[in-house]
C-alpha cells in the first residue's frame, strides 16, 4: 500500500510558526467546540431527564442484587466498578453489580471518571453525572489542541493543524457523545489516541535517546486506559528508531520499555495478585475474542450477542461469574472460543469485522427516516474513505509523519477486527481523520492557488 516514505518533514524547524494566516485560528477553534458540545449537552439532559435525574433508591436497590446484573446507563461497567469503590466501600469490584468480588474487566483509567465525579457528588446523582459531562468537555478541548499540533507536524504547516482542528470540532462523532444517553469511556480513548499519536511525532523530530523514556510514559499512561495503544505505540517506535545507530535504537528500547514497566508494572502486579493471575491491564481480552466469535455476534458486538453469554445482560452468566470469580470465568470463556473454533467461520467473521467496522451503519430505532438513516451511513464512511483518498492522492508517496499517522491507527484497529467491532470504537480514530481531511483540504487550495 505504501511504497515509499518521503523524508520527515514534521521538525519544528520545517514548520512555519512564525505563519500569520489559519494557523493563528487555534482560540476561535476552540471557542466553537466548546460552544458546539454545551449546546448538544443542553439539548441532551432536555431530550433524557431519565439520565441525568436518577431514582437513586431504585438504582442501589437493583445494584446490590446478588440475583441479577446491574448495568446503568452512565457508566455501564466503569461506573458498578466506581460504586463499589466509593460508594460500597468493596474496591476496585464489582462490574456487573451485586459484590461479585475483585476485578480488572475494566481499564482503570476509565473508572477513575466516574470515581472521581462520584467522590465529589455522590453515586449517579445528577452533580455527578454533570461533572462526568464536564470533564469529557475539557478533554475535548485538550483533543483539539492536539490534534492541530498533530496536523501542524503531519502537514508541516501551521493551516493544517488549524484546520485539522476545526474539522475535529465539527464533526459529528466525537462532539456526538454528549447529546446521547449512554457511556461507557466518553472520549477519554480519542484523548490518549491523539496524545499518544502525537509523542509518536515528537519522538521522530527528535534525536535524544532520551526521547523513549518521554514516549514510553505517554504509552504506559495511554495504556491505563486501552492497553490496545501499546501496539500503535510499537508501530511508531519503529518509525522513531528508523535510520537510528543502533547504540540510539537500544537506549531508545530500553527507555521505552523502561518507562512502561515503572509506570504499568505496579498495576499489573497488583492486580494479578489480587486475582490469582496475570492480568495484563484489563482481564477480560479472552472474552472479548469468544464473545466476538459467536454465531449471534459473527464478529459485532450486538445485543442479541450480550443477552446470550455476556454477564452484564444475561443473568445465568453473571451468577457464574459471581460463583467461580472473574479469573476462572475468563478462562472458561478462553477454553469455549478454543474449542468452537473453525478458521473458515473465523475469517468470514473478520471479513465482517472489516466492513462493519469501515463502513456499515447500523440503523437505529431513533431514527426519524431513511434519508436520516441514509446520511448517517454516508457519515460514518467518511474516516474509511479519507484514509483512502490521502493515500490515492499523495500516489503512495506518503511522507514518514503521514505513514507513521495511518500504521498507527491500523495498529489500534488490527485487534477488533479479531474480537468483536462496536460503532463506538471508530470515534477514536477521529483525530487521524480530522488530520486527513485537513491534509487533503489544504492540499487541494494550494492547487488551487498554483492555477
Amino acid at each position: 500500500m505504501i511504497e515509499e516514505l518521503t523524508p520527515n518533514k514534521t521538525s519544528p524547524q520545517n514548520v512555519r510558526l512564525a505563519s500569520r494566516g489559519l494557523g493563528n485560528g487555534l482560540g476561535l477553534v476552540l471557542l466553537l467546540a466548546l460552544v458546539i458540545r454545551l449546546t448538544l449537552l443542553a439539548g441532551n439532559i432536555v431530550d433524557h431527564p431519565w439520565f441525568f435525574f436518577q431514582d437513586l433508591e431504585e438504582v442501589e436497590e437493583e445494584i446490590s442484587s446478588t440475583e441479577e446484573p446491574y448495568m446503568n446507563a452512565y457508566g455501564f461497567e466503569a461506573s458498578n466498578i466506581a460504586h463499589a469503590w466509593v460508594c460500597a466501600d468493596q474496591g476496585f469490584s464489582s462490574p456487573f453489580g451485586g459484590a461479585t468480588g475483585p476485578t480488572a474487566w475494566i481499564a482503570p483509567g476509565v473508572v477513575v471518571l466516574y470515581a472521581i465525579s462520584f467522590a465529589l457528588w455522590g453515586c449517579f446523582t445528577f452533580k455527578s453525572i454533570l461533572c462526568g459531562f464536564a470533564i469529557a468537555l475539557v478533554v475535548s478541548l485538550i483533543t483539539t489542541a492536539a490534534v492541530f499540533r498533530i496536523g501542524e507536524r503531519v502537514g508541516g504547516d501551521p493551516n493544517v493543524g488549524f484546520l485539522a482542528a476545526l474539522f475535529f470540532a465539527c464533526l459529528p462523532f466525537e462532539a456526538w457523545i454528549f447529546q446521547i444517553a449512554g457511556h461507557l469511556d466518553f472520549n477519554l480513548q480519542v484523548l490518549w489516541f491523539a496524545v499518544l499519536l502525537l509523542a509518536i511525532l515528537r519522538a521522530m523530530d527528535s534525536d535524544r535517546p532520551i526521547s523513549g523514556l518521554e514516549l514510553g510514559a505517554v504509552s504506559a499512561v495511554a495504556a491505563l486506559f486501552n492497553p490496545g495503544l501499546i501496539l500503535g505505540t510499537a508501530v511508531g517506535s519503529i518509525f522513531v528508531i528508523r535510520g537510528r545507530r543502533w547504540r540510539e535504537t537500544g537506549r531508545f528500547v530500553l527507555y521505552l520499555a523502561g518507562a512502561h514497566v515503572v509506570i504499568l508494572g505496579p498495576y499489573v502486579a497488583f492486580q494479578s495478585v489480587r486475582l490469582g493471575g496475570f492480568v495484563p491491564v484489563k482481564s477480560n481480552a479472552g472474552f472479548e475474542l469468544f464473545i466476538g466469535n459467536t454465531p449471534e455476534a459473527r464478529g459485532v458486538l450486538q445485543n442479541v450477542a450480550f443477552q446470550a453469554y455476556h454477564p452484564s445482560q444475561n443473568a445465568t452468566e453473571f451468577v457464574t461469574y459471581s460463583a467461580i470469580g472473574e479469573i476462572e470465568y475468563l478462562r472458561d470463556a478462553e477454553r469455549r472460543f478454543r474449542e468452537d473454533f473453525e478458521i473458515g467461520e473465523f475469517l468470514r467473521f473478520t471479513v465482517r469485522r472489516t466492513f462493519y467496522f469501515f463502513l456499515a451503519y447500523q440503523v437505529k430505532p431513533w431514527d426519524s427516516s431513511p434519508f436520516v438513516s441514509a446520511v448517517k451511513a454516508a457519515m460514518w464512511a467518511v474516516p474509511v474513505l479519507s484514509l483512502v483518498a490521502l493515500v490515492a492522492v499523495r500516489r503512495k508517496r506518503l511522507s514518514a509523519a503521514e505513514g507513521a499517522m495511518l500504521l498507527f491507527t491500523l495498529a489500534y484497529v488490527a485487534p477488533y477486527l479479531l474480537t468483536g467491532v462496536m460503532e463506538r470504537y471508530r470515534i477514536t480514530i477521529v483525530p487521524t481523520v480530522a488530520v486527513v481531511l485537513a491534509l487533503l483540504t489544504w492540499t487541494a487550495i494550494k492547487s488551487w492557488r498554483q492555477r
